[in-house]
């Protein structure tokens, strides 16, 4: 339901010849959303990088109108006449799975999603995301420290309770952040690997003048 409701959406950009379409992704496997870019790439719209950072699983990215995107849209909806209908997406498989890529289509996927992955570990992308995590670890410290207030019996027992909470989400944070540093850094070296052997520069040059990725 979530893929036709946001096809939809994207369609009516399209017909509307909108030179962005801004795809909020309702998808929590980011491999949908990098499927859903190579379907918009058939229509004549292209990924063209993070808009602004997640709230919770959430992301935004925009679509970027092609020059050939008329060319485009028509001749995938002569091949796909009833995608508009809930029929198969080019690319994808059919029936229920309709986000999942057909074997030739899965190298151009994973192009879209080595793309978006060097964008969403960007390092200023990423410190907004950081920012979001400072902040809900503040809030979940006070938290923490008002409940604790309602059932220690005296100060002692008050910090030692918020000592040990907050030291163990401390910990875990800590070890995640570790992992996740680990993950990341491998991560976009196989990103960068798989685009450089494609030949595909990203982030690409851009003209003086013309907005590059919002971030």
């Amino acid at each position: 339901m979530a893929v036709q409701r946001e096809f939809d959406f994207f369609l009516r950009s399209a017909r509307d010849g909108s030179a962005t379409h801004l795809l909020r992704s309702p998808w929590i496997s980011r491999r949908k959303l990098a499927s859903f870019a190579y379907v918009a790439e058939q229509y004549g719209y292209r990924y063209d990088g993070i808009v602004s950072p997640p709230a919770a699983s959430a992301v935004t990215v925009a679509l970027r109108r092609l020059p050939d995107a008329a060319v485009r849209a028509d001749r995938t909806a002569r091949a796909h006449p009833d995608a508009h209908r809930g029929g198969t997406l080019p690319g994808m498989r059919p029936g229920r799975r309709r986000l999942v890529p057909l074997p030739e289509a899965g190298p151009e996927v994973d192009l879209v999603f080595a793309r978006f992955l060097l964008d969403a570990t960007d390092a200023a992308y990423v410190r907004k995301r950081r920012r979001h995590v400072v902040v809900t670890m503040t809030v979940w410290i006070a938290l923490v420290a008002v409940v604790a207030a309602f059932y220690a019996d005296s100060v002692r027992t008050y910090l030692e309770a918020v000592l040990v909470i907050d030291g163990s989400v401390a910990a875990i944070l800590a070890g995640a952040y570790a992992l996740g540093k680990v993950t990341t850094r491998r991560s976009r070296e196989r990103s960068s690997r798989l685009l450089a052997e494609a030949g595909v520069v990203w982030p690409p040059d851009r003209p003086p003048g013309r907005r590059g990725r919002i971030r």
